[in-house]
């Protein structure tokens, strides 16, 4: 494999990887983040409800 194809081959990769990985990490910490809201702001409401 020559230089020119190696660094060919390494763009497109990127060109495909590192979008697909940003969504992905925005995916993972939206879940993460919105778990993180939903156990806080039950936790927060639990109590102050009275049956």
């Amino acid at each position: 494999m020559s230089p020119e194809e190696f660094f060919m081959y390494l763009t497109i990769g990127l060109i495909v990887l590192v979008p697909i990985g940003a969504r992905l990490y925005r995916w993972t910490t939206l879940r993460r983040t919105q778990e993180m809201l939903r156990d806080q702001f039950g936790q927060q409401r639990g109590p102050d409800q009275r049956p």
